[in-house]
């Protein structure tokens, strides 16, 4: 659901009934993990996708029962059998998707962390007293819920909310009370992933939109106040004018943020590469031929940068899908940045074997 937010904000807002349809549990294949959602108005407008595609019919109808004071519950639909058949459901996985209204104490705040790319977590109640299933909770609403169900502890609520949200992944928690084990699924959304782009080139736009478009908040920086232009840039949070290996030293990068260079500056980007290989980032790469590709290692190992950290450099960067175009690149780059954080080997999926989508390093 909150994968929704910057839509949902303004609805919840405003007042709007709202119904979703949120895969809570995902076995086999299929397109979307759980936490996924669909969102449907009582005035008709739908939201996202629950499935991509497969059970996004009968979600709607599920949700358009609820609006109409139907009872939140838990669907499931399992390849082969008669609901997935009907659903369309023929990508060989099972699907629970558990139908609720968004609403209540907290969730307008949880959504605009969210949307801000803020860590936020929400949690919806499958299982338990009938009365409370499909119930949105989170820490401000804890201890109306515990008034609802004898035994339950406030306190592990919000143990089960922030656990999950530190942990930075959505997934089931179970809370033991009298009488009752209350299943949660709690819905989580980590910080936004950052790519750091040195250079502010015609690649560097391309790549800030494409990366915009994954979830990517976007820094671009270049020494030239010239170049280094907002309205050059609209896809990006952020413009910067400065050194860039300056700009990356002061970024306190993580593991889940990438920094690509795409400038051309041979006493600069060396300093640049140092920075960002002794950073925590998880994806470093640089755009270049392989004869500039050598003699930037060459200068990285000049300066001092450890042997082990010049093999984590992507570089001449992307996969080699025949780019040419700044869009093309932008699109071997970033499939590129995916792969490395899934841990695949990003071979065509026509040659492979197993699942298509199987469990993949998400970190």
């Amino acid at each position: 659901m909150l994968e929704l937010a910057d839509r949902l904000l303004p609805l919840v807002a405003a007042g709007v009934p709202i119904a979703a349809a949120t895969a809570i549990d995902v076995l086999g294949s299929s397109p979307h993990g759980a936490g996924t959602s669909m969102a449907v108005t009582g005035d008709g407008r739908l939201l996202g996708a629950v499935s991509g595609g497969c059970v996004e019919d009968a979600a709607l109808r599920a949700c358009r029962a609820l609006l109409a004071a139907g009872a939140a519950r838990v669907h499931r639909f399992g390849f082969g059998d008669g609901a997935a058949a009907a659903a369309g459901l023929a990508c060989g996985g099972e699907l629970d998707v558990l139908v609720h209204r968004v609403e209540g104490e907290g969730v307008a705040e949880q959504l605009r962390l969210a949307a801000e790319g803020r860590p936020a977590a929400v949690a919806m109640v499958t299982a338990g007293p009938p009365s409370v299933v499909g119930r949105t909770v989170t820490a401000a609403s804890a201890v109306a819920l515990a008034q609802e169900v004898p035994g339950l502890s406030p306190s592990l609520l919000v143990a089960a909310l922030t656990g999950r949200q530190d942990a930075g992944a959505s997934g089931p928690v179970d809370v033991a009370c009298a009488g009752w084990t209350l299943r949660l699924f709690v819905d989580v959304a980590a910080p936004a992933r950052r790519l750091l782009i040195g250079g502010a080139t015609d690649t560097a736009a391309a790549l800030a939109a494409a990366a915009g478009a994954l979830g990517y908040r976007v820094t671009v920086c270049d020494p030239r106040p010239a170049f280094a232009l907002p309205s050059r840039f609209p896809a990006a949070q952020e413009v910067v004018t400065g050194r860039v290996h300056e700009v990356i030293a002061a970024a306190a990068l993580t593991e889940r943020d990438a920094v690509c260079l795409v400038s051309h500056d041979e006493d600069l980007d060396p300093l640049a590469l140092a920075a960002a290989l002794e950073s925590a980032a998880g994806y470093v790469g640089a755009l270049g031929s392989r004869g500039t590709a050598a003699r930037r290692r060459e200068r990285l190992r000049a300066l001092g940068v450890p042997e082990s950290h010049v093999a984590r450099l992507h570089m001449p960067v992307g996969l080699d899908v025949g780019a040419r175009t700044p869009a093309e690149l932008a699109v071997a780059v970033l499939a590129e940045v995916l792969a490395v954080r899934s841990g695949t080997g990003a071979g065509p999926l026509r040659v492979g074997e197993g699942p298509i989508h199987r469990s993949v390093r998400t970190g």
